[in-house]
């Protein structure tokens, strides 16, 4: 009964670091946040903090495995230039359904970083799940992998740095031709 408790607690503070960690980064650049501020928002001591992450990196760190995760597990195919088009759509959807959280995160200059982790780590098993997928040398794969992953995120920056003008269906659309057909000079239809 007394570990209930403990647990129901750590998850408690565990939340109320995380809330208050999530509303600093909707207000600050990621260099701006400390760990005094954070649990000062949170009402918590440094010591209880410290008793949950060894740092803000590592708090960041669980939000970036979390993201990553989502992506990971949608298994997919690079075998076809179908599947990518497919992807393309997963990935815009997913994104316009997530909280203003997520658009700062990927959005924001000052965790342009923060995305480029999630970029690498999301990428990174995608090439390693369809490591010969092209049917070329890994060098030439690596390009591919690296020219699909930060395209489609300069594409949904730029839709979000334009307020969402665009429809949904149209974003897609639009992003959809201009990766495949570029892609299309180097992957089989």
């Amino acid at each position: 009964m007394e570990s209930e408790k403990t647990d129901l607690r750590v998850l408690r503070t565990r939340k109320a670091i995380r809330d208050a960690f999530c509303s600093m980064i909707m207000e600050m650049d990621y260099s701006e946040i400390t760990i005094k501020e954070l649990a000062r928002r949170a009402m918590i001591n440094r010591n209880t903090f410290y008793l949950h992450y060894d740092s803000i990196d590592a708090l960041l760190r669980e939000l970036q495995d979390e993201i990553a995760g989502e992506f990971i597990e949608k298994q997919v195919s690079y075998t076809k230039m179908s599947d990518i088009r497919r992807m393309i759509r997963v990935f815009f959807e997913y994104m316009a359904t997530q909280s203003p959280l997520q658009d700062r995160l990927l959005c924001s200059g000052s965790y342009q970083f923060f995305y480029d982790r999630i970029n690498q780590q999301v990428m990174g098993h995608r090439k390693l799940m369809n490591r010969g997928a092209f049917g070329m040398d890994e060098p030439s794969e690596n390009i591919i992998f690296a020219y699909y992953g930060s395209i489609t995120a300069i594409l949904y920056r730029q839709w979000v740095a334009d307020g969402k003008k665009l429809s949904l269906e149209k974003v897609i659309e639009l992003s959809a031709k201009l990766i495949c057909q570029g892609m299309s000079s180097v992957v089989k239809y």
